[in-house]
């Protein structure tokens, strides 16, 4: 495991900081991404392009994952 709780040898404590801004962006881009490939998915009618329905069902899938990981917890 890593240990997150060290600083860099060439950084002084506190003065970095994370970028909260842009994890609150990516996690909504993410949780609309979501959204929208499973109602597209569902409401898709699978005739019409196979293609597109692969790459919903993919996009669906992967935001799927993205968001089980970053709020899963840490034990």
């Amino acid at each position: 495991m890593t240990n997150h709780d060290r600083q860099p040898e060439n950084e002084p404590a506190g003065e970095t900081k994370p970028n909260y801004t842009f994890r609150r962006i990516k996690t909504l881009l993410a949780i609309i991404a979501c959204t929208a490939s499973a109602t597209l998915l569902f409401t898709w009618r699978t005739a019409d392009s196979q293609t597109a329905t692969v790459l919903v069902s993919v996009i669906y899938i992967l935001t799927g994952l993205w968001l089980t990981v970053r709020f899963a917890p840490r034990d």
